[in-house]
């Protein structure tokens, strides 16, 4: 199933680089290959990095919000929720992106424009999981449910495949992600231990949207910089969703079917995905966050569906 380009909008929240002329230079590069890709974009700058509240004021009828400062700040700290709520109580999907110079900006930049400009051909989902039953059953589920017409499920548990084949699989422009099992600020205990380094291969394509139902992949706990983060700071995803604390595996179970729910109702981009999905209790998604692009597609091209198809798997 074919996806066709929809039209969206961004508010994007930012700081002043009165004295840094590269970083507003590439900030105006990650603008237009927003507007490139049809959406628009409003901006806000800021001194001090605003509150919560003092966003919520300013977002309106948008599709998402972004937030960029400095990585000094933690994700825990920067934002409350993966969402923000309007005036009327719309639940509006926002993400953080960590900036350390004009670097991480130009790399973000390059990232975006290169997961909006390729084919959105293609609702195709990793299913990943660390090798334990519990965490083996939801995806096992997750991928029955899901093999339908308009879906493609690659189930990759890591007791079907190695390591380097999930990642050679999803480094190939795979447009969405999911991960269970236990999580650490610098990674993933499943498949032996995965760290943002595992990744750092030659030529490879950022994935669309990674998703962590695990706990701490977003915390800087004896870290400079988290998982998540580090994944969208080096390019290889546009937009990463981890937890900042300890999660609960019910709450994550929970996860599972609302994303299996909203890919059957057609979800394309990450923020259609994250609101849909989102279980009503707030334990489920108080300690996530969204890092990088809240407007990422998750879609995937031809030949990103053809290379995951011949992923070699062990069952």
């Amino acid at each position: 199933m074919k996806l066709k380009q929809q039209h969206k909008t961004i508010l994007i929240v930012k700081p002043k680089f009165s004295s840094d002329i590269h970083s507003e230079e590439n900030f105006l590069l990650l603008k237009n290959s927003y507007q490139k890709h049809c959406i628009d974009v409003q901006v806000i700058e800021y001194d001090v990095l605003p509150e919560y509240t003092k966003i919520q004021s300013q977002v309106k009828n948008q599709d998402a919000v972004l937030l960029i400062g400095d990585a000094k700040c933690y994700p825990k700290n920067a934002l409350k929720y993966p969402f923000i709520k309007t005036i009327e109580n719309k639940k509006i999907p926002i993400s953080w992106l960590p900036f350390r110079n004009s670097k991480d900006l130009l790399t973000f930049t390059k990232t975006v424009y290169q997961v909006h400009s390729r084919k959105q051909d293609h609702c195709a989902i990793a299913l990943l999981s660390q090798r334990h039953p519990r965490f083996t059953r939801i995806v096992d589920r997750m991928a029955t449910i899901l093999k339908t017409p308009n879906v493609l499920p690659y189930k990759w548990s890591s007791d079907l495949l190695l390591r380097e084949n999930m990642i050679e699989g999803l480094e190939n422009g795979l447009g969405l992600a999911t991960y269970f099992g236990h999580g650490r600020p610098i990674g993933w205990v499943g498949y032996y231990g995965l760290r943002s380094h595992h990744f750092d291969t030659e030529n490879a394509k950022p994935i669309g949207a990674l998703l962590s139902l695990c706990c701490k992949t977003a915390s800087r706990k004896n870290t400079s910089v988290s998982f998540c983060e580090q994944l969208v700071l080096d390019g290889k995803t546009a937009v990463a969703f981890g937890a900042v604390d300890s999660t609960l595996h019910t709450d994550n179970t929970r996860w599972s079917v609302g994303i299996t729910k909203a890919l059957l109702n057609g979800a394309s981009t990450i923020a259609e995905l994250i609101i849909e999905a989102s279980p009503k209790n707030v334990s489920a998604y108080t300690h996530y966050r969204l890092i990088g692009d809240p407007l990422a597609p998750i879609y995937s091209s031809n030949e990103a569906a053809l290379f995951a198809n011949n992923v070699k798997i062990y069952p």
